[in-house]
């Protein structure tokens, strides 16, 4: 996470146009951007087999079953799929042994759902006035998902379902621009 706050240098007694009076200081003087990036890896997947074998119709409470991994499969996204319809290879998975629980780890640290990516950023004026300009107007301008970049939900990660391997929904992350006006004084 990356998180600033920048008066920029314009106006009175700033590094660019500090020579302006009047109106033209109003104007030019009291602008700001400010922010916060946030870039994060995504969780790992819990991959289960989602139906029932001779061990789990025991009754037992052995708790939720996980599949075998193919020797030597390579997981990741097959070549040529959209990733969206297959963000991991779904054949490098078979059923349990009917006596077995799978050997597939609880969760899979080489899968993993879509991390974030989001941009947040604002930019603002700032107007001082009044008897030795104690009061100031700040109006700012805020922009949430500011590239409105998709956050994507985890695939489905249970084996028998027709949707193994696919991304179904996004997170709800869409862009929002806000307006606001604050008086101090």
């Amino acid at each position: 996470v990356i998180s600033y706050v920048l008066d920029l240098p314009f106006g009175h007694g700033k590094k660019y146009l500090s020579g302006l009076q009047g109106v033209s200081d109003r104007l030019a003087s009291g602008w700001g951007v400010d922010g916060v990036t946030t870039f994060q890896r995504g969780f790992p997947l819990k991959i289960t087999y989602g139906s029932s074998t001779l061990l789990s119709a025991l009754g037992l409470g052995i708790g939720t079953l996980r599949p075998n991994v193919v020797a030597g499969c390579n997981k990741g996204a097959p070549a040529g799929v959209s990733q969206l319809n297959g963000w991991f290879n779904t054949a490098c998975f078979t059923a349990p042994p009917q006596w077995g629980f799978g050997n597939e780890s609880r969760v899979d640290p080489g899968l993993r759902q879509d991390g974030v990516k989001n941009f947040d950023f604002a930019i603002f004026k700032r107007t001082t006035l009044g008897p030795g300009e104690r009061m100031n107007v700040e109006f700012r301008t805020e922009f949430f998902n500011m590239f409105n970049h998709p956050q994507f939900a985890a695939p489905n990660t249970t084996q028998v379902s027709p949707n193994f391997g696919v991304v179904t929904s996004t997170l709800g992350n869409p862009r929002l621009v806000q307006f606001g006006l604050k008086f101090a004084f």
